[in-house]
């Protein structure tokens, strides 16, 4: 599970979107961090892969860049 959530002092929620292969924290630089969706969209916009759900698969741009050249290399072998 990648994607955790922190209820602040004021009742605010906040989410944390980490990639499951290497552990890199997915930084933002404006307020979507308050929405689980807004957050993967973002993430997405920046090369990340995302899942829907908290307790989906999330990679980072450069693992996601990885499984992708993979899939790639499997592919033309086949």
């Amino acid at each position: 599970m990648s994607g955790r959530t922190y209820e602040l002092s004021n009742g605010v929620i906040e989410y944390e979107l980490r990639c499951d292969r290497c552990g890199e924290v997915f930084v933002c630089g404006d307020d979507s961090y308050y929405s689980w969706p807004v957050l993967c969209a973002a993430a997405e916009a920046e090369g990340w892969a995302t899942a829907p759900g908290l307790d989906g698969e999330h990679e980072c741009s450069g693992c996601a860049a990885a499984v992708r050249q993979s899939d790639l290399v499997s592919a033309r072998a086949a």
